[in-house]
């Protein structure tokens, strides 16, 4: 089994740290006893199942909580996140640390039961006139309501993008229990935030495009459209093949004269044609080209939202956006088209999302990933909001970072660079989990520790967060397992062979005996040698 680099440091870097060396087995079952360890400390203190609320701000200091504030439901998502991450761990590792399985397994399932139970309290119904007619929808409120169904969901009480890391949430649910009621309800708020893209037509034919921030916005943001895209494929691989697959139903569009129309598509291509169609108008509409990452959004030029009414039907109108995308180079946007990509590569084998990975992870890692020292070390550590003082055009914060780090362990698979990407972040993480872990949980910034302030008051969130990064690394970790091994007895002829700092190490004729232990890519392929 090979040897992996605990503390290996960056990109590029010829600084490397030895601090640690195990197995990715070793590794993987560290990641995961601290991912299960950190969670039973959120959950023990800040899920309180009496009155089923989670709360927002933890003590890290007495371990308590730090008020009574309780979360919105977006906060409310990163707990599901963290208990499906947790899950997913568990059953990679269920041979290898079956004590772990046995003993969390069947309780985070029950949990996430619970947790979906409750999020009912975010719940609510409202009828909305959209661009493709009026209906009756019962998605998610930003803020909790004091009975189950009974949320305000009207106008800006809902976002469309709270929707979609519900969905993304729900399908993972699904995987995870094979619980109908979770896929189901997952559809239901894949049909509402559908409904919000922006079918209305220009005058050569082609959609605007775009979905809203919410049904009472007119800004199209990042984070509303392309945390869908990855659902989108996972809804389409359900319903492609197996006992799944349909025969297709009925959805709505706007035809040339303004009115809905019945377009019939099997769900497997209503929702990988969405996928794409999403991708495509976030790229050329929010894509700074030169750094290879994405802007928050694009503005109306007028915050007033109308409808008109074509043969009894009330519809909503295009209003029209500003030339040019604005606003911060949030981690998130960015991440989320990176798994996007990876996710869409994957079911349709299309060249151009492999290249679409490459190009943005590689720039991502550069642009949010400041080289910071410690002592005699370089870490590179995804940004916090202490860096916006050097480039406020940037901005990360735990969950905005772990969503981008999630695009990096779905495109890993692809592209063999994002495995220093995760090594270096491994690194960063083990630094804050040994030296500034507080009653189980860490800082925003895992290298220079607590502030006063944000230690006695913590957010639920970030803490979350943490969790789902380590559970993510578990699966990550053993996955290097079953890298092939680089046997060459015999001079061979290559290409190129790189050692995971992207530094060519052979490029001609070799013996196995030129190279020593670890991970190298040879011909775009990842290898281990012995």
């Amino acid at each position: 089994m090979k040897k992996v680099l605990v503390a290996l440091v960056a990109l590029m870097s010829t600084t490397a740290l030895f601090a640690q060396e195990l197995t990715s087995q070793e590794l993987a079952a560290r990641n995961l006893q601290r991912a299960v360890e950190m969670n039973e400390a959120i959950f023990s203190t800040m899920y309180d199942q009496r009155y089923y609320k989670l709360y927002f701000f933890f003590n890290a200091e007495t371990g308590k909580r730090a008020n009574d504030d309780v979360v919105s439901v977006w906060e409310f998502t990163a707990a599901l996140e963290a208990v499906n991450s947790v899950l997913e761990g568990l059953t990679v590792m269920k041979e290898s640390t079956p004590e772990l399985y046995e003993t969390y397994y069947s309780k985070n399932v029950k949990r996430l039961e619970s947790l979906y139970s409750d999020m009912n309290y975010y719940k609510g119904t409202f009828s909305l006139a959209s661009y493709t007619g009026r209906n009756s929808w019962s998605p998610y409120g930003v803020h909790r309501a004091n009975s189950t169904g009974a949320a305000n969901v009207a106008g800006i009480e809902n976002v469309y993008d709270d929707q979609m890391w519900i969905i993304r949430e729900l399908i993972r649910a699904y995987h995870n229990t094979k619980v109908a009621k979770y896929l189901n309800r997952a559809e239901e708020l894949t049909r509402y935030v559908l409904d919000g893209w922006d079918c209305t037509l220009k005058p050569n034919g082609e959609e605007y495009g775009g979905i809203t921030w919410g049904p009472g916005y007119t800004s199209k943001h990042a984070c509303s459209n392309s945390p869908i895209i990855s659902p989108l494929v996972w809804l389409y691989e359900i319903y492609a093949n197996g006992e799944l697959a349909d025969n297709g139903q009925d959805y709505y569009e706007l035809n040339a004269d303004g009115v809905r129309v019945a377009v019939h598509k099997t769900k497997a291509d209503y929702y990988l044609d969405f996928a794409k169609k999403i991708y495509a108008w976030q790229r050329k509409t929010l894509i700074n080209s030169s750094r290879g990452v994405y802007y928050d959004g694009i503005w109306a030029s007028t915050g007033d939202i109308t409808t008109h009414t074509v043969d009894g039907v009330e519809y909503r109108d295009h209003v029209n956006s500003n030339a040019n995308p604005q606003g911060t180079y949030h981690t998130y946007n960015t991440g989320t088209m990176i798994s996007g990509a990876a996710d869409l590569y994957r079911v349709t084998k299309d060249e151009y999302y492999l290249e679409e990975l490459e190009t943005t992870a590689t720039k991502a890692y550069t642009f949010f990933s400041p080289r910071t020292r410690v002592g005699n070390i370089f870490y590179f550590p995804m940004i916090t909001k202490e860096d916006r003082s050097v480039d406020p055009s940037k901005n990360g914060n735990p969950w905005f970072n772990q969503v981008l780090f999630r695009g990096f362990v779905a495109g890993e698979p692809y592209y063999s660079n994002i495995t220093t990407y995760l090594m270096s972040y491994q690194t960063v993480l083990d630094y804050g989990y040994d030296n500034h872990l507080l009653q189980g949980i860490l800082p925003i910034n895992l290298l220079t520790g607590w502030t006063d302030s944000e230690k006695v008051k913590s957010s639920v969130q970030y803490s979350l967060s943490r969790v789902s990064e380590y559970a993510l690394l578990v699966k990550f970790q053993n996955d290097q397992t079953a890298v092939p091994t680089l046997a060459a007895p015999k001079a061979t002829a290559l290409s190129g062979i790189y050692n995971m700092n992207g530094q060519k190490v052979a490029g001609r004729l070799f013996s196995e005996s030129d190279l020593t232990t670890g991970l190298y890519v040879v011909d775009g392929h990842k290898f281990a040698k012995k």
